[in-house]
């Protein structure tokens, strides 16, 4: 599904086989105010003039193939970059578009049930980004990450998603990596892939621009690639910063050649680009993995940001992976989505532990 929003909202949906569409629009708790069908066909869409003001509740699918149901929600930037006092927190490194991996394993460690719906009480899910590219379901997992977030906000636990740069890839027009199937739904819906996910013109685009890059759970704190200075004093005013770059139409163009001078500030385009592509940002850097020799450097970021246990993504290994005496753990995994990274807080102390896709749990070493 793809949802365009400008003056109103324009819904796209595919259904398997060619078939009538159907769709109803509600406020929660309210019986639908605008329904209807669509002409037999497998790409689908209908319009209203409604800004997206308040959540709303979308159904829709085919007439013969059964419904889906996904809330709609108003934008709110989900900037908060602290949170204290949780006392599970599950960790998800790259996903890159492996539905069905994905759901074995949050189903395999208790996240989710066999419905796809939270079970996990007020424990916290970290997605350390890279859900965009390679694999055949990236919009699926979107969405439906989309709607586990409003799960678990209801029973008081939270769904986290930090950008990596694969997010930042694809929303900047960089698709060398884009799985086929994914770009054939951007052409069933007549637009190019990168406008279905537009931080200012598209649902998910603009619910992705308020995400954070960078977090801190308690005394862990987590990035895509990994952190060595983020040029702020604090986490937070990255992550704003992040935000306002991204609102900026300059920042759509930033994989060209070169800037445009007749449309923006040629310096500023460099500054720009610098920020989202420079290979010691949290976005792409790999030296804490790859190296074993850069405790000073990895010691002087946790203190400046007043934390004990780095957490990361972006540089694969075999499983999840303790370095530098447990100051850094890694979550890529050549297979992406088999395992997961489980912290349990006990008391002022935590303990580590990995699930894979069998549901084996095991202490991290």
């Amino acid at each position: 599904m793809y949802v365009k929003i400008d003056s109103g909202l324009k819904v796209h949906w595919i259904t398997q086989v060619k078939d009538s569409g159907y769709f109803e629009l509600s406020r929660r708790g309210k019986k639908a105010f605008t329904k209807g069908f669509t002409a037999p066909s497998r790409v689908h869409s209908f319009d209203i003039s409604n800004k997206l003001k308040q959540d709303l509740v979308l159904k829709f699918g085919g007439k013969n193939e059964g419904l889906y149901e996904v809330v709609l929600k108003k934008h709110e930037n989900d900037l908060k970059t602290v949170y204290k006092n949780v006392s599970s927190i599950y960790v998800v490194g790259d996903v890159h578009g492996r539905y069905p991996e994905l759901i074995n394993l949050l189903q395999k460690s208790k996240v989710i049930d066999e419905d796809l719906s939270w079970i996990a009480g007020e424990s916290h899910l970290v997605f350390l980004g890279d859900l965009f590219d390679r694999g055949a379901q990236v919009t699926k997992v979107l969405w439906f990450i989309y709607g586990l977030e409003e799960q678990a906000k209801y029973v008081g636990g939270k769904v986290h998603l930090v950008l990596g740069n694969h997010e930042i890839m694809t929303m900047t027009k960089d698709l060398r990596y884009l799985n086929a199937k994914e770009k054939n739904i951007a052409i069933g819906h007549k637009v190019t892939y990168d406008q279905m996910f537009h931080p200012q013109n598209s649902l998910l685009g603009l619910w992705l621009s308020g995400k954070p890059s960078v977090l801190k759970i308690d005394q862990f704190i987590f990035a895509h690639g990994g952190i060595v200075d983020l040029g702020t004093f604090t986490l937070n005013s990255f992550n704003e910063a992040v935000s306002y770059y991204m609102k900026d139409p300059m920042y759509l163009e930033l994989t060209q050649e070169f800037p445009d001078s007749t449309k923006y500030d040629v310096e500023r385009w460099y500054r720009m680009r610098d920020f989202f592509y420079y290979e010691n940002g949290p976005y792409w850097y790999r030296g804490y993995v790859l190296q074993d020799t850069l405790d000073v450097q990895l010691d002087a970021m946790l203190k400046k940001y007043k934390s004990k246990v780095h957490i990361v993504a972006h540089t694969t290994r075999k499983t999840i992976t303790s370095k530098y005496d447990g100051k850094l753990l890694t979550t890529d995994l050549d297979d992406a989505a088999t395992e997961l990274l489980l912290i349990k807080r006990k008391r002022k102390s935590a303990e580590t532990f990995k699930i894979d896709s069998e549901g084996v749990v095991s202490p991290l070493e």
